[in-house]
């Protein structure tokens, strides 16, 4: 039974790693090669530097804790991906290196629609200058027939 927390372990790669993993090469398009090797450096120092405090932490306050306080981190993480998701484009847009191409083509978007509605109204606007003046014409044309 112990083996099947494997599948949850599995789970989390799939879902959070990989996830962030492509958040980086979306973010940084052209530099996304270098973006992935410092996340890769970052992520090696880590499992370097880990088992040099894991003895003792797991000596020092026993399996049960330790297995609770990394859990616990994990957990903590997991909202990472809705995280990027909701606030990706306000945190691209303080990075220098993130072309932000997105935020461009949402704001063209924007402009889009505000033009689209713009035209509509005044389509709407000279469709009303129609009927009122055929109205006019439609009054004119009865006060010569009587």
């Amino acid at each position: 039974m112990p083996t099947l927390s494997g599948l949850l372990t599995g789970f989390g790669i799939f879902t959070v790693f990989l996830q962030l993993l492509n958040y980086i090469v979306d973010a940084y398009l052209m530099f996304a090669a270098s973006a992935i090797a410092a996340n890769t450096f970052m992520r090696s120092l880590f499992g370097c530097v880990f088992p040099l405090f894991a003895t003792a932490m797991f000596d020092g306050i026993g399996i049960n804790w330790t297995m609770t306080l990394l859990g616990c981190v994990a957990a903590i993480l997991v909202p990472l991906p809705v995280i990027f998701y909701i606030w990706g484009p306000k945190l691209r847009q303080k990075s220098k290196f993130a072309p932000g191409l997105d935020l461009k083509y949402k704001a063209k978007k924007d402009a889009e629609a505000a033009n689209a509605t713009a035209g509509t109204q005044a389509m709407e606007q000279r469709g009303r200058e129609e009927e009122g003046g055929s109205q006019e014409r439609q009054e004119e044309e009865e006060k010569k027939d009587s």
